[in-house]
């Protein structure tokens, strides 16, 4: 029509006034709408929004349909009294709106992206008769708008579609990695991402709403071929309410799916060895003899069975990878002219499979039916080379591996699977329930099981010379999951979307360890304050350990969340409750632990200050509980047989093996069990313990409360997201030994009278006799391991804080972070983020980066009061400065070019060493290295060279935590181009991605044991233990139709 002026505005009129005429007419005589909701679950979302007129009022009782683009259902639903309307439960993916109402013109558009992070849209309807020359506010079409119930922080990615188009390594880590604020670990646990302060231990992985965390060492999650993802959502805080088991970050991921259309397509993924550039050479790893060559081959097919009904997805991954790794160890000398033994030489072999498949069944609209596996059992084999064991060892200089030793098979993963059903009756109620089961395993067996492994501990330093696998180890995890949920919406003073339900996971694991040959060997050297009371000459200590069984545990959930929106849409609050109920159980089924009813609210709130739907205030706060590992089962309720016997020996015999001569008497030895000789070390003898006395009566699961408060503004297709973040731990569980506390105790009470057989409290505690999981800084209700004062029952017994002499475990993450996102539109897009963050306390959570520990809840930390001193500093997950940027750019249909590049800033290390004698004498003799006491030059600095004739040393001092030298800072950029094989007969590309294309060589990792055993100053001490990963290429050509 002619003479009419169009006129486009960001703020339809009145909006801002709105709020206050609301409250004037009294909320209890109001129902208010909804603000868009895009309420989420483990894979589906709620797609919602408002239609208005083009004067900015809302549209009562517009018809809302919704198609997918993919498998054809539909979904109608009507707008309320002011144009909102909400529709529950949809499959992320793209989109039909068809969007009409008595009186205006119908709207209809296709391809509406639907996604974990978009799924909030607001509609304008134009009249169908408007006057001559009237002025139109906003024209008829459609408007992204903030979500205003979602308060998660962290990013999604749309793999499926990001990872042919930006350079990422492939793997779930390095996906994360692209979240704000997350770093990579420490290398001791295979870089597995550290969550917004977090350890590695604290994170929780989902795949279609399946668990497949690891829950026996709560360290990464099962492997999933890298083509069956679609989407991946990095939680890095504010999760609802039905999220949990995670005290660090949630990785919720959704699985490609079938459509009406069949798609397929090959992909051939290279990664050559001969590209590979070499990092340099440590004390422990002779890099420039490193292979590694990667070869994939995915087929993917998908397509209909029933065309709009039954959908499938199908995957297979053939996989050829091959390698070789080059181990060395110091043995002496200085880090200018090292003396390096202990070389050994791995070549490993993996060929196995992977398997997927997706299924989907909508019998008809609002009914739906899902069905997921995935097979990704793995076998390598690693054939060893180069110990003394077998004659020759490994060459450094010359890289020659020496001769043939044995053979390792390392079996992991499983079998996995999930079905779903999600059920919509009306507009206001769905209802979903799954069931599955996941399956993983990790097995170690040697082709040596006779021969023992030997450590050369001879001159405070630990090289291995014989056997390089201790123990033969076979571990089988199963979880069973069952969970249930139900949305109801409802108006009443304003708009409330309910969301409750219950899950619970059933957890079995099975768990052998039996020690290789006659027992773990480490040769040592006798001194006057040896921990074992040999004073003279060289000996072998051999650790003879054998302990298994199946341990089962139970993690429940209640949860409900209310969505409510208020004051015509400019107020969401997200009022939730979790409860989580945790039980562990011993060998023999009896419960160790019952964490009772542990209350987590989950609140936020939102505000649209703007009144536009495109500015989003927001806070939120959680908390969030941890389960114990299952390995911690193992641990505390199994049947361990853990004994060590002690000899001379005269020299190494054939395959490195001590020649064993006169069996010794070790101090408070006793006389050795099944079936071996002589006195013993008996650390546990074979029974099921009595679980009370294992662990705290009033122990408390860990768990941290997070606050976080942001705003989000959309300008088109960007999204500039600034936000804070503060976490604190509460509490954490460590295995604490508490016989000084018990001894004073005693002496307090009088209760010192010996028992029948002349043992007294003070004898029988009288060093590390007792260890009970407690939390640290509380008092801790305890039952004795022995009978004392003369009786012959347990004493339960309330042991003081202040007794225990344990500081309380800290951990306190702050953080600033500005975000950002511009949507891909064919030709460009990407996001930006920045973190300025602290990390400090005295404890990381579940694993010890400074010395490598990952046996979750069971590290040094905390074991005896001399070795918490100087604990609290920077932790090894601090980073100052996090900067990330990634994205693409298509300058001709035929050519996509990505980047993708980190800057981080450094890692701080301290030093460890021995706690000397005289703070605690039990630390100083069992625990070596474990502690903050170091030497020290005259300048501060960590001294590295030994005493002189004649010299003695000044007594070690604290070095606190992050306070001796930092890392350099990591410089990663990675860069691909992707072209598009010029034919019409197929869909073909070749692609080149090429990490680290600088091939940039930062130190990040560093010897950071300070002292022998005996506490004397270590020559490696600040050696380089890794460098940043080095350049690789990955080539790939793909066929698609």
């Amino acid at each position: 029509m002619t003479g009419r002026k169009i006129v486009r505005a960001a703020l339809i009129r009145g909006v801002a006034l709105r709020p206050i005429a609301l409250i004037a007419c009294g909320v209890a005589a109001s129902t208010f709408s909804a603000a868009p909701a895009t309420a989420q679950d483990y894979q589906n979302v709620t797609a919602s929004g408002r239609v208005r007129s083009t004067n900015g009022e809302g549209i009562a009782n517009a018809t809302v349909t919704v198609t997918s683009d993919a498998q054809g259902f539909t979904r109608t639903t009507t707008t309320d009294a002011s144009g909102t309307f909400r529709v529950a439960q949809l499959p992320a993916g793209s989109y039909t709106f068809n969007v009409s109402a008595p009186g205006f013109t119908a709207y209809n558009e296709t391809g509406v992206a639907i996604t974990l992070q978009r799924a909030a849209n607001d509609f304008t309807l134009q009249p169908e008769s408007v006057a001559e020359g009237e002025e139109i506010v906003v024209t008829a079409g459609r408007v992204q708008v903030a979500d205003f119930n979602r308060n998660t922080v962290g990013t999604v990615v749309e793999l499926g579609e990001l990872a042919t188009r930006v350079p990422v390594a492939r793997d779930i880590s390095s996906v994360v990695q692209l979240s704000p604020g997350t770093t990579s670990g420490d290398t001791a646990f295979g870089n597995q991402p550290n969550i917004s302060g977090s350890s590695v231990a604290e994170n929780a992985f989902f795949i279609n709403g399946l668990n497949t965390t690891n829950f026996r060492t709560q360290i990464g999650a099962v492997t999933i071929p890298f083509e069956f993802y679609q989407t991946v959502e990095i939680k890095n805080g504010g999760f609802q309410a039905e999220f949990g088991r995670a005290t660090g970050g949630i990785v919720n991921a959704v699985s490609k799916s079938g459509s009406n259309e069949f798609h397929g397509g090959i992909l051939f993924n290279w990664e050559p060895d001969d590209l590979l550039s070499d990092a340099p050479n440590t004390l422990v790893r002779d890099n420039d003899a490193r292979e590694l060559d990667r070869q994939d081959f995915i087929a993917q097919l998908s397509g209909p069975i029933i065309k709009d009904k039954l959908f499938f997805y199908a995957l297979y991954n053939a996989r050829n990878v091959t390698s070789a790794t080059a181990v060395t160890a110091f043995g002496g000398g200085t880090l200018a002219n090292p003396t390096i033994v202990g070389s050994q030489y791995f070549r490993e072999k993996s060929d196995s499979p992977y398997y997927a498949f997706k299924v989907d069944f909508t019998p008809f609209d609002g009914q739906r039916l899902e069905g997921t596996f995935f097979d990704t059992r793995n076998l390598v084999q690693r054939d060893v080379f180069g110990t003394v064991a077998s004659g020759r060892r490994y060459n450094p200089t010359t890289n020659d591996p020496g001769n043939y030793d044995s053979t390792t098979i390392f079996r992991t993963g499983g079998i996995n699977f999930v079905g779903r059903y999600t059920g919509t009756f009306t507009d206001w109620l769905t209802i979903s329930g799954a069931y599955g089961q996941n399956r993983d395993r990790d097995t170690i067996e040697t082709s040596s099981p006779d021969l023992a492994s030997v450590v050369d501990g001879r001159g405070g330093l630990n090289v291995s010379i014989g056997n390089p696998i201790a123990n033969n180890e076979t571990n089988f995890d199963r979880r069973e999951f069952f969970r249930g949920d139900i949305d109801v919406f409802v108006n009443l003073l304003g708009s409330h979307h309910f969301r409750g339900g219950y899950d619970r996971e059933n957890l079995t694991t099975r768990i052998v360890t039996q020690s290789n040959g006659i027992g773990q060997i480490t040769l040592l050297d006798g001194s006057p304050t040896d921990e074992f009371g040999i004073t003279t000459g060289q000996y072998a200590q051999i650790r003879s350990f054998v302990n298994g069984g199946t341990f089962r545990s139970k993690n429940e959930a209640y949860y409900i969340q209310d969505d409510w929106s208020l004051f015509g849409n400019r107020i969401n609050l997200q009022l939730g409750v979790r409860n989580d109920r945790f039980l562990n159980r011993t060998i023999d089924g009896t419960a160790y632990y019952r964490s009772g009813d542990q209350w987590g609210p989950r609140l936020g709130i939102s505000g649209d200050p703007l009144g536009d739907g495109t500015t989003k205030a927001y806070g939120s706060f959680g908390r969030y509980f941890l389960p114990i590992a299952a390995s911690t089962n193992n641990r505390l309720g199994g049947a361990e047989l853990d004994q060590e016997r002690f000899f001379r020996f005269s020299g190494l015999g054939a395959s490195s093996q001590p020649i064993l001569t006169t069996q010794l008497t070790p101090r408070n030895g006793e006389p050795c069990l099944a079936g071996l000789a002589g006195s013993c070390l008996v650390r546990n003898d074979g029974a099921a313990g009595d679980p009370t006395s294992l662990i705290a009566g009033n122990l408390e699961s860990q768990s941290v409360d997070e606050y976080i408060l942001g705003i989000e503004r959309r300008f088109g297709k960007f999204r500039v997201n600034v936000f804070g973040t503060y976490k604190n731990l509460n509490q954490s569980l460590e295995d604490s030994a508490i016989d000084p506390a018990v001894r004073a105790f005693c002496n307090a009470n009088n209760l010192n009278r010996p028992n029948a057989d002349g043992q007294t409290c003070q004898t029988i505690f009288s060093g590390t006799h007792q260890y009970v999981l407690i939390n640290p800084g509380n008092n801790a209700v305890v039952t004795l391991s022995d009978p004392i004062n003369g009786e012959t029952g347990l004493r339960t017994i309330e042991l003081s804080a202040e007794a225990l002499q344990y500081p309380r475990a800290v951990r306190r993450y702050r953080a600033m972070t500005f975000q950002v996102q511009r949507d891909f539109d064919g030709r460009w897009g990407g996001e930006f983020s920045y973190t300025y963050s602290s990390l400090v306390g005295n404890t990381e959570g579940g694993v010890r980066s400074d010395n490598g520990q990952d046996d979750t809840g069971a590290t040094v930390d905390f074991d005896l009061p001399g070795l918490a001193d100087g604990t609290f500093g920077y932790s090894p997950n601090h980073r100052r400065h996090n900067f990330k940027l990634f994205g693409s750019y298509a300058p001709f249909e035929w050519l996509t070019l990505g980047a993708n590049a980190q800057v981080t800033s450094p890692r701080k290390f301290g030093c460890l060493g021995t706690v000397p004698a005289s703070r605690d004498p039990d630390a100083s003799a069992l625990y070596g290295p474990s502690g903050t006491y170091c030497n020290l030059n005259s300048d501060g600095s960590v001294r590295t060279t030994p005493a002189a004739a004649g010299e003695v040393l000044p007594p070690r001092q604290i070095v606190r935590r992050g306070t001796a030298f930092n890392s350099d800072w990591l410089y990663s950029l990675n860069l691909d181009a992707t072209v598009k094989v010029p034919t019409d007969t197929f869909d073909g590309f070749f692609r080149v991605s090429v990490l680290n294309v600088f091939d940039t060589q930062q130190q990040l990792d560093f010897q950071e044991i300070g002292t022998t055993n005996g506490g004397a100053p270590r020559a490696d001490y600040g050696a380089v233990n890794a460098y940043q990963a080095p350049r690789s290429v990955r080539l790939q050509f793909g066929v698609n139709f």
